[in-house]
């Protein structure tokens, strides 16, 4: 094991510094320091600390006793912005307090640097022309430049720009709809019952739970991961998308409030559904990834974090989401996205005052059974 002043002469040799520069930094006589490292005096404890400040490093650095000792009694989990970190020993310890000191003190600069890249590519995206109806297919791979282009991203419930809530995914249980008699909380359930949709009792009694789910997330995670393999239809892959369109179709009709959001979108916005945190095979279909406008968000959040360590957690997400979603137009939009694809086909739709084209001969052909009852789609 080296001795303390092994390890001085080893960081100042790292760090290039000089006898005579560490005298200047920590105060020392250049004199002390001379006989301190040929041995010739001793190393007195409030010596150490200014030679360690003078250096720039944890005193715990240059004395690996004190390290072996620490080691053995320092244990647990920091966290910093949300992620949680496992700390074992003391010199885990000392570099996971550097790299959050880095964060924090670059976080202000990153924050000004980013929000001038917004406000410079929302002035070019606000200019984008409209987008042609035509011009939607649905199972299209498409890569949307975020600084070029205006669009408009959706993830969780509580997402708002512009004054408008923007929740816009089936899972949201703030449009409630009614249809054939059923109320349904959330268009995910009513698009889960086509999965289900066998003229059998045991298929009417999925579709039963589906409806009574508490929410989509509970409806998809537990109910449709349960049935799927045994009840779900063999031939779903071949009528799910007409089917969605059809479902999200019945919500807007059905729902004055959500027909209003997806009014409150501009036309020539791309609608996406933001899927960079998911993960799985549908996660690029029904949406689409944009990394690093979430690294850029995520940089925001660290800095609303660090500003506001003491506010309660609801007021702190508040700011969060307002801060995120202030942050659009930065990064590429990569996927078939097909969830934002047919949001926004049906809000042009009902812009241009035209009926949507849903394949009913398609869907009719499929024999789709909702409690009981064949639909007709007449």
């Amino acid at each position: 094991m080296e001795t303390v002043i092994e390890n001085l002469k080893r960081q100042m040799k790292e760090m290039g510094v000089t006898q005579t520069e560490l005298a200047s930094r920590s105060g020392v006589s250049l004199e002390t320091v001379n006989r301190i490292l040929n041995g010739k005096s001793k190393l007195k404890p409030n010596t150490l600390q200014k030679l360690s400040n003078g250096l720039g490093v944890p005193i715990a650095d240059l004395d690996n006793e004190r390290i072996g000792t620490l080691n053995h009694i320092v244990q647990g989990y920091l966290e910093f912005a949300g992620e949680i970190t496992h700390i074992t020993s003391y010199r885990q310890l000392v570099n996971w307090v550097k790299k959050i000191d880095s964060i924090v003190n670059d976080l202000p600069r990153q924050t000004r640097d980013i929000m001038k890249e917004e406000k410079r590519n929302s002035a070019k995206a606000a200019k984008s022309a409209d987008i042609d109806i035509n011009s939607i297919n649905f199972f299209k791979d498409d890569t949307i430049d975020a600084s070029a282009v205006e669009t408009w991203s959706f993830r969780k419930a509580d997402d708002v720009r512009d004054g408008v809530d923007i929740d816009l995914g089936n899972m949201c249980i703030n449009y409630p709809f009614n249809f054939n008699g059923h109320l349904f909380t959330n268009s995910e359930a009513l698009y889960i019952c086509g999965l289900f949709s066998k003229n059998t009792p045991k298929h009417q009694e999925i579709q039963q739970k589906l409806i009574e789910a508490k929410n989509g997330y509970e409806a998809k995670k537990r109910i449709r991961t349960k049935y799927e393999d045994s009840f779900g239809r063999d031939d779903w892959k071949s009528f799910n998308v007409e089917w969605m369109k059809w479902v999200v179709w019945q919500k807007i009709k059905c729902n004055d409030d959500f027909k209003r959001v997806l009014m409150s979108i501009p036309r020539n916005a791309y609608i996406i559904e933001n899927s960079t945190h998911q993960k799985g095979a549908t996660a690029s279909f029904w949406g689409a990834k944009n990394t690093l406008l979430e690294e850029k968000r995520g940089t925001i959040e660290q800095q609303i974090q660090y500003q506001n360590p003491h506010i309660k957690k609801k007021e702190l997400n508040k700011k969060i989401m307002k801060a995120r979603n202030q942050l659009n137009h930065i990064g590429t939009w990569v996927g078939i996205n097909c969830m934002g694809k047919i949001l926004k086909y049906l809000q042009l739709c009902i812009l241009d005052s035209i009926e949507p084209s849903i394949d009913y001969d398609m869907l009719r052909l499929k024999q789709i059974y909702l409690f009981g009852k064949l639909m007709t789609f007449n």
